[in-house]
């Protein structure tokens, strides 16, 4: 009987993309298995037993962390599934480990001792728990030359690139070859490429109008829109969620250039980032712009998905449960249509009953004349909610940094750096600064008041996606939510602007309509100034004079049981 050949295993690891992109990965398998046929081996090449890792850096260990393919093996060798007398076959030690000679030598002295043989294709060279003195002193060698060409050539890289770093903030110098993919290099300076730059420019205009990043690039495909890059790094030729992203959070789009550093394997920042290092592409207003829409649909959980925007998403919830309200269609019929429903009831957690959505929008309209709404029909007002956007974006960034910096400070304890107290008194004051901007755009928004309700309602736009789009964003940025207490043949929308206390009631019932609860002085003036309270005098036009004491009498009845009503269902 022939005796059964001894398993050979190959691992195989690269550590950079453009070794990926090369001949490594073909190269080495090929020389695994040339040796697996001189040697009479059994190359075990089933997907469960081959070792490959892509990316993996064996400089810093990465390779051995829990989700290297090297540290599944020696799993499988502890365990038995690698039996003994097996081969490990690698192109070179140095495949194996680039650490410091103290962790590799142990490992690889732990794997000749379980009776596992280290085969090294690149010299033939073979080594087992029967090792002489010379052949562990050629390992050592090997993997000590190896870890320090590793340790000099990472340490050449970061000093080349932090000398790039500091010319760069120092004097503007561009970086090199190395640039955004919508710029190149010519004659020594930074050139935006038009049609690319139309492309980003395009990307953040529809994050802006509620786009997600899917959608983004399903309409980028349709349109055919080239994607960045070379055919070797997007084969597909499509554009994929990730290069949205990348784009969407690259400030290089606002001439902004951040220095960072790999830091344990993860790239962070380092400095503060170098204003005007790349030509602008996009205007600060939009970039703040997508940035807060795509926030507030972080938040909200929302995107673009149907033809009609629900005017109430992420806005309104339920006051029984606290779930969501979602738009439903039923369909045709005499029940059919379109309504709200609580989220809960199809939990079977609540048992609130639906609100028709014609109902829905009345409530909305009188919503909108109750806020600063004035952006979404007048040109000023809407320039000025462009610059509190900004102002916005701006003050949540200084905000971060702030608070990293604070982090910075107490890990740091004891006497602090100079250059770290100077950035953070600079940012202290940028906030400060800031933080007076937006309390004067806010002002300068509130002088002005919607008083003529038709006139705005004629003139604002709730039929198209986009108008509808930009309502429901300006409540969420005016920091409005709505808790609404639904009966059967009434509901109560308790309106709330960024506090605990609410600023109206809205009550709808079918026999009464729509009364509103103003709640405080200046609500009440409002809804004065707007004619809320004047349901006589609209009702007076279409009864005989002689009726008008007692239908005045009626109304006033009528109105102030509903609020009474409404007050009584709130306290219970």
């Amino acid at each position: 009987m022939d005796k059964p050949k001894a398993k050979a295993y190959s691992y195989i690891r690269f550590s950079s993309p453009d070794q990926a992109k090369g001949d490594s990965y073909r190269r080495q398998r090929k020389a695994a298995e040339d040796f697996c046929k001189d040697n009479d081996l059994e190359f075990v090449d089933s997907k469960e037993y081959l070792f490959f890792d892509k990316g993996k850096s064996a400089y810093k260990g990465k390779h051995l962390d829990d989700t290297g393919e090297l540290a599944r093996f020696l799993r499988f060798v502890k365990d038995g599934t690698v039996p003994t007398g097996s081969y490990l076959l690698i192109e070179n030690l140095d495949r194996l480990s680039r650490e410091k000679l103290r962790d590799a030598l142990p490992r690889f002295l732990d794997l000749l001792n379980s009776q596992i043989k280290v085969a090294t294709l690149s010299d033939g060279r073979c080594y087992d728990e029967n090792y002489n003195d010379l052949d562990l002193i050629i390992s050592i060698v090997q993997m000590s030359r190896a870890h320090d060409e590793s340790f000099i050539k990472s340490q050449r890289v970061h000093q080349a690139w932090k000398k790039k770093q500091d010319k760069a903030r120092a004097d503007k110098t561009p970086l090199g070859a190395a640039c955004p993919s919508w710029l190149t290099v010519q004659d020594g300076q930074y050139v935006p490429i038009p049609e690319r730059v139309e492309v980003v420019r395009k990307i953040f205009n529809l994050s802006k109008e509620g786009y997600g990043q899917r959608l983004i690039c399903n309409k980028l495909n349709d349109e055919g829109v080239p994607v960045f890059g070379t055919d070797k790094r997007n084969k597909s030729g499509k554009w994929g969620t990730s290069s949205i992203n990348k784009i969407l959070n690259n400030k290089a789009v606002i001439g902004e250039y951040q220095p960072t550093n790999l830091m344990e394997g993860v790239r962070k920042p380092v400095g503060e980032p170098v204003k005007d290092l790349f030509p602008k592409v996009v205007d600060e207003e939009l970039w703040y712009s997508a940035h807060s829409e795509r926030q507030q649909r972080a938040i909200h959980k929302t995107t673009k998905p149907a033809k009609i925007f629900n005017v109430w998403q992420g806005i309104i919830k339920c006051a029984n449960c606290g779930n969501a309200y979602h738009l439903i269609n039923k369909g045709e019929g005499s029940r059919g249509g379109r309504y709200l429903r609580c989220f809960g009831t199809t939990k079977r957690e609540c048992k609130t009953p639906l609100i028709r959505w014609d109902v829905s929008e009345l409530v909305f309209k009188e919503l909108l004349t109750k806020v600063d709404s004035l952006p979404l029909v007048k040109d000023s007002t809407g320039a000025i909610q462009q610059q509190l956007t900004v102002v916005d974006g701006k003050l949540t960034e200084v905000n971060e940094r702030l608070s990293e910096i604070k982090d910075q400070m107490l890990s740091l304890g004891g006497k602090m750096p100079a250059a770290l107290v100077e950035v953070l008194v600079a940012l202290e004051e940028q906030q400060t600064e800031l933080k007076q901007q937006k309390n004067s755009l806010y002002q300068e928004m509130q002088r002005e008041k919607i008083i003529d309700k038709d006139e705005f309602l004629n003139k604002v736009d709730l039929v198209s996606y986009e108008g509808r789009f930009k309502a429901n964003r300006l409540l969420k940025h005016l920091g409005v939510n709505v808790s609404v207490h639904a009966m059967k043949d009434r509901f109560i929308f308790v309106v709330f602007s960024g506090g605990e206390k609410p600023l109206l009631l809205i009550h709808y019932d079918k026999k009464r309509g729509i009364h509103i609860g103003p709640m405080g002085t200046d609500m009440m003036k409002l809804c004065m100034d707007q004619g809320d309270f004047d349901a006589f005098e609209r009702a007076k036009k279409d009864s005989p004079e002689e009726k008008w004491p007692a239908l005045k009498r009626s109304l006033s009845k009528a109105y102030f049981e509903g609020m009474a009503e409404v007050e009584k269902i709130l306290k219970e």
